[in-house]
């Protein structure tokens, strides 16, 4: 094996892309590729790239990923793009999700549960919002409809006419008004259903 090529990556101007018998090898933090040595024309034994894969590869991207999961909890897609942004293979990204999936670091149905519970308690979002954000996320179906019905402490119904108290404060509206309230409601994630049983009383 030898390296072919060393190129520094565009989004990150610390790190290099390491090519090997003209194919992409590896990413590598500059500092890491000064300290071991690496040149072009560098002839690797396997012995001694399996070494830089472990110790100056993947244990840089695990830490990277304990870092980003240690501020808060994050979905295993958001991991990945952000292994992926940080100029990793695909190759070390899966290894260090495996990891995380192995030990629980990444677990997308305690996140769902947990961002569901916030989303309803703190920023009053109905379960079509919470479900939108939740997919984007990458958390399978199956996930947030659990999350969804773990979440359902509160009624619907008393969130939306709390929501729309505070907005009209007991004044009848009219039907553009109602349908202003009622555009405000489905934006947070509300059915239309549970929005028309409650507004009625305030028109």
């Amino acid at each position: 094996m030898i390296i072919t090529d060393i190129k520094p990556q565009v989004k990150k101007q610390n790190r290099v892309s390491v090519f090997i018998d003209g194919k992409f090898a590896f990413g590598l933090d500059k500092s890491d590729c000064t300290f071991m040595g690496l040149k072009i024309g560098t002839e690797l034994t396997q012995e001694r790239y399996d070494y830089i894969i472990d110790n100056a590869v993947y244990a840089k991207a695990y830490q990277k990923a304990d870092r980003y999961i240690g501020f808060k909890m994050r979905t295993e897609k958001e991991v990945r793009n952000k292994l992926i942004e940080e100029g990793y293979s695909d190759e070390i990204t899966e290894r260090v999700i495996a990891s995380m999936l192995k030990y629980k670091y990444i677990d997308d149905m305690s996140y769902a549960i947990m961002y569901a519970k916030d989303c309803r308690k703190l920023k009053k979002w109905g379960p079509e919002r919470i479900k939108a954000e939740l997919y984007k996320k990458g958390v399978k179906p199956e996930y947030i409809e659990n999350a969804l019905s773990e979440s359902d402490t509160e009624d619907t119904e008393e969130i939306i006419d709390a929501l729309l108290e505070k907005r009209i404060k007991n004044t009848p509206i009219d039907l553009k008004e109602k349908q202003k309230h009622i555009n405000f409601l489905l934006r947070r994630g509300f059915k239309y259903d549970d929005i028309k049983s409650v507004i009625e009383k305030y028109c």
